[in-house]
């Protein structure tokens, strides 16, 4: 499974170290006017090297775009994007060939197959995320030339530190989130997280966190009743992020401690206009945007590759002690912020496309 979407689809394809990393965009109209620069900044926003808490990998992630696209508009035909990889160092990983590393994909990956690609994790790598920011930055451009929808997500916990109101996110200045070097748009939370991830790094340990998504002028009917239901989408596009381990909406588990009385979200008029005195449901009722912001959060493991001794198992069934060298992410949270959105786009753009055709 590959695809995500299914009016407008994103197929990704390519490895960690393969020659290319890319995808193909399928459903999307055409006619669509494309800002090709706002789609490589975003790409760029994820990339490697940019922080001492980051993997040193330092990949150039320049997009080409090889179909579907004649004078920077969308012509209909299926839109391939490819992004080469440059700075591979596959030699790294020569120690790790017939070992099951803790945590990553090896073992599951080589039980299904009979074959993995242990070459920083092949398909299993964030690596191949690349070209779905920049498919979910054409899917943000869609949804700005036919609503006023807006998305914004930044990190709100790293390790034990979090903000110290997760539900009052009007009052953060979201608009400074790519100011701060961890993407956190609390300063003093800023500054802390990176002293944190300072220590983490001395120590050869990693740190997960949870990044937080706001949807802002969310049109209303968004999502299916059933099996489409709008958070359902987004669950799957985020539980598909590699490292991600936990999603939820509006209260998420929080509401399973509290009174219906207490949860209810009433409807009320606003300048003729029906919305809720509260939003405790995130946006979405019945599985369907209801016109309110939605938010949701995403949960992050820790990074696997650590450089700590660990212990495991390889494939003659030996016990090993070893430890993980070469490039790895202390904390990959800060970069995943783009990812989380460009997911987020290209599920809202496949359900504003279910939409169109939902009624006369």
């Amino acid at each position: 499974m590959n695809t995500l979407g299914n009016i407008f689809t994103v197929t990704s394809f390519g490895e960690s170290h393969g020659s290319y990393v890319g995808c193909v965009i399928d459903g999307c109209p055409a006619g669509l006017k494309l800002n090709i620069e706002a789609i490589q900044e975003q790409v760029d926003r994820r990339k490697t090297n940019q922080s001492f808490y980051t993997t040193s990998r330092n990949e150039t992630d320049e997009i080409e775009i090889l179909s579907g696209v004649f004078e920077n508009t969308t012509s209909g035909a299926p839109i391939c994007i490819v992004i080469k990889n440059k700075d591979a160092k596959s030699k790294d990983y020569d120690s790790l060939r017939n070992l099951y590393r803790p945590n990553h994909a090896d073992f599951t990956n080589e039980m299904k197959y009979g074959i993995r690609d242990y070459l920083g994790g092949g398909r299993s790598s964030i690596r191949v995320t690349a070209p779905l920011v920049a498919a979910g930055e054409i899917a943000n451009q869609l949804l700005q030339k036919e609503t006023k929808l807006q998305t914004r997500a930044f990190v709100s916990q790293i390790g034990e530190l979090t903000l110290s109101n997760p539900y009052d996110l009007t009052s953060l200045n979201l608009d400074s989130v790519d100011e701060s070097e961890v993407r956190c748009p609390d300063v003093d939370l800023s500054n802390k997280i990176l002293e944190l991830l300072k220590q983490v790094k001395e120590e050869g340990d990693t740190l997960g966190g949870v990044i937080t998504c706001l949807i802002q002028h969310v049109p209303v009917g968004l999502g299916e009743p059933i099996f489409g239901k709008l958070q359902a989408e987004l669950g799957k596009a985020m539980l598909s992020i590699n490292t991600v381990k936990g999603f939820e909406y509006g209260y998420g588990f929080a509401s399973a401690s509290m009174k219906g009385s207490e949860y209810n979200d009433a409807f009320m008029l606003e300048k003729d206009v029906i919305k809720t005195s509260t939003n405790r449901s995130g946006g979405i009722q019945g599985g369907i945007s209801n016109g309110m912001d939605i938010y949701f959060n995403v949960a992050f493991k820790p990074i696997s590759s650590i450089q700590q001794k660990q212990q495991s198992i390889n494939k003659q069934n030996e016990i090993i002690e070893f430890s993980i060298d070469g490039r790895h992410d202390v904390c990959a949270v800060p970069r995943a912020v783009p990812i989380v959105e460009a997911y987020t786009h290209i599920v809202l753009a496949d359900a504003f496309l279910q939409n169109k055709i939902s009624r006369l």
